[in-house]
């Protein structure tokens, strides 16, 4: 059910290449600054790496570890802990790799960090496997390593320290470039309590995901780091500020991204990476021995608000509440606000959750990526799924552009891969064109007529049902609305049931 909104998407796209609309389908001119900005930085990445490649030395992981966690999936991750026997053992630092991946430097500085701190330091490898030396396999990895999957093994990691069950154990998570950037959105999506530690990482400046923290963030950037601006930093600072996230937002003249390569610039106390380290630890000491989480006592209030007015909230904000709406920073928030406080389901990917609910006729009513797609195209789509009890899904998106009106028609069947994420497995797809407002698309790929296109859209749709496209975490679940994540774009997709 979750994919065939993002199926009828790629068949849009094909469509409208098959009309020779190649080039007016890219953006939109916002949706084009945001991607230029996003492609600078990882240019502006790969050019700082080739100018000052780190002293960066591949271990392999079975030489490197010394830990192995039992992770989701049956999958095993591999870690190096550190320890020092003269803490108490109550506090603890999740240390998250760089996009090189786990390496020697992570290494020292777990033992560096455990050492004067005298707590335990976990630094598990997040690539499941995966380490390189290489800078554009390095940004591949980082491209395609999804934060859900990152959160369900950090969360591994939090049950293997036991953090889940001793409420006297505290938690922080510090993270190096892609870590840093994987350290903060694990902490807004999943350990609220957990402190938060960012090294020259992807900052979160959305206000509502911030509210959510119960603990302090730390960050520190170079002014010459060409991925983050000056006002990106400024705007994450001000947002915590107005979270009532307690922080310590700092920014080192002279050095670019990366600049705390390795221990030995601390043994030398070269600066400012000695004054950037001892910043990270001063806050961690100052975290590890407060007695009270630091968080605002509206942020507390605004927790406990209904889960009933928090879900008006957000169909209240709606022009359609059973259409495609248009994507907005206030509509996401409210979103987002829902997906954190609203009363879901629980398991929602369980079939037991998912199955009592499922059968009817849902109609997609907020997918911000959906909406900037067709309006570049100067018109618009919407998207419904029809679901069967017997588990077999067909979905509809019509059409409404100046080169093509019709429908775009997907099938399949729809099950669980575990209690959180659903899977989609699409096997047909057929188009109808069409200029009457009133009419309807074929139900099935059986009814479609003989054709040479009929082949060719079936073909060009069965290529598109890849595995990126097949499986989505859900969000939120209730008897008539649905959220669920599409990692490979970063984006929600959110359906209402009629």
């Amino acid at each position: 059910m979750m994919s065939s909104a993002c199926i009828a998407s790629i068949l849009f796209g094909i469509t409208c290449l098959l009309c020779e609309l190649n080039s007016s389908l890219a953006f939109s001119s916002r949706a084009s600054s945001s991607i230029i900005t996003s492609w600078s930085s990882s240019v502006a990445h790969i050019i700082e790496h080739i100018v000052s490649p780190p002293p960066l030395q591949v271990t392999p992981l079975n030489e490197l570890t010394n830990t192995r966690i039992p992770g989701p999936d049956g999958v095993d991750i591999l870690a190096y802990t550190a320890t020092n026997n003269n803490g108490d053992g109550k506090n603890t630092i999740i240390l998250l790799h760089e996009f090189f991946g786990l390496n020697p430097s992570i290494v020292e500085k777990a033992e560096l960090l455990a050492k004067d701190l005298g707590c335990t330091v976990i630094a598990p490898d997040t690539f499941r496997g995966t380490v390189t030396d290489f800078v554009p396999k390095a940004i591949w990895l980082a491209l395609t390593t999804p934060q859900e999957r990152v959160n369900d093994d950090l969360d591994a990691v939090c049950r293997f320290l036991g953090c889940n069950t001793d409420s006297a154990k505290k938690l922080a998570v510090v993270g190096f470039c892609y870590g840093g950037g994987k350290a903060i959105r694990y902490t807004t999506q999943r350990k609220h309590d957990a402190a938060t530690v960012v090294f020259y990482g992807s900052p979160v400046t959305d206000v509502n995901e911030l509210q959510r923290l119960n603990a302090p963030v730390c960050g520190i950037f170079g002014n010459q780091d060409a991925q983050f601006s000056s006002s990106l930093l400024d705007n994450f600072q001000s947002s915590l500020n107005d979270a009532g996230v307690d922080n310590d937002i700092r920014v080192y003249s002279g050095v670019g991204h990366a600049f705390w390569k390795d221990v030995s610039q601390i043994e030398r106390r070269d600066q400012p990476q000695t004054d950037a380290y001892n910043q990270c630890t001063t806050f961690l000491r100052e975290f590890f021995s407060s007695s009270t989480m630091r968080v605002d006592d509206t942020i507390k209030e605004a927790a406990a608000t209904s889960s009933t007015t928090i879900k008006s909230r957000f169909l209240d904000s709606l022009d359609r509440p059973y259409d495609l709406n248009q994507g907005s920073k206030e509509r996401t928030g409210l979103l987002n606000d829902l997906i954190q406080n609203g009363d879901s389901i629980q398991q929602p990917g369980s079939l037991e959750s998912f199955m009592p609910v499922a059968p009817g006729r849902w109609r997609v009513i907020y997918a911000p990526h959906m909406t900037t797609m067709s309006g570049l195209a100067g018109g618009e789509f919407s998207v419904q799924y029809d679901l069967n009890d017997d588990g077999t899904i067909v979905s509809h998106a019509k059409c409404n552009f100046p080169f093509y009106k019709g429908f775009l028609s997907v099938s399949g069947s729809f099950g669980s891969v575990n209690n959180e994420v659903c899977r989609v497995d699409f096997d047909e797809a057929w188009i109808k064109a069409s200029n009457h407002e009133n009419d309807e698309p074929y139900p099935n790929i059986q009814s479609v007529p003989d054709s040479i296109l009929k082949s060719l859209i079936r073909n060009l749709g069965k290529a598109a049902f890849i595995e990126p496209f097949a499986v989505f975490p859900i969000s939120f679940l209730d008897s008539e609305t649905i959220v669920f994540d599409f990692e490979l774009l970063g984006t929600r997709i959110c359906a209402r049931k009629e």
